[in-house]
């Protein structure tokens, strides 16, 4: 949750968590709705993830405020990077693709440490090791969701989307506070 000294926060700080908060939520309803078209084989694939690829973007947008431009399109690609190989990894379960599987899950951990390196780097609030184990911990219960998914097992995949929710905004307070303290918004 997002840290406080005093009784009570200002406007700006809860504007700005608010807006974390529904970026990441957005991030991980899109994510699951992809892996419903995917497992499903749903005609809405292409649509879908033309939605969940605006959620990188809508990203850099908040974060250019703060880190200009360069610094929001280069955490903006590898967001968008992290959601491609998530849906490739999807489909691949899906084909029964073992081979791919293992790739594409080697490929989107290594990712993670790319994006946990890179958020280390430009906020002094924002420590590696921490956004390593939020993205691992998201990369895991995603990929138990589209187990869960792909398997049949429906109340599982609910149950873990739930947890799936409470961590997203775990990262999202975490993320707010960091810039909240950097810039002392």
């Amino acid at each position: 949750m997002l840290e406080r000294k005093t009784s009570c926060i200002h406007f700006g700080q809860m504007n700005l968590l608010n807006e974390i908060r529904t970026l990441w939520i957005e991030h991980v309803l899109w994510t699951r709705t992809l892996i419903i078209s995917i497992a499903s084989g749903l005609m809405d694939q292409e649509a879908v993830t033309a939605r969940l690829l605006r959620n990188p973007t809508d990203f850099a947008n908040v974060l250019e405020i703060y880190y200009g431009k360069e610094k929001a399109n280069i955490f903006r690609n590898l967001l968008e990077e992290h959601l491609k190989i998530g849906g490739a990894l999807v489909t691949s379960a899906k084909e029964g693709n073992a081979k791919a599987v293992e790739q594409y899950t080697k490929k989107w951990y290594d990712n993670a440490d790319e994006i946990a390196d890179f958020l280390a780097l430009i906020n002094p609030f924002w420590d590696r090791q921490t956004w390593q184990n939020l993205l691992y911990e998201h990369l895991k219960m995603t990929t138990d969701l589209a187990v869960a998914r792909i398997s049949g097992e429906y109340t599982k995949d609910i149950v873990i989307f739930d947890m799936i929710q409470d961590q997203a905004l775990e990262m999202a307070d975490y993320m707010a506070t960091g810039i909240i303290k950097q810039f002392r918004v």
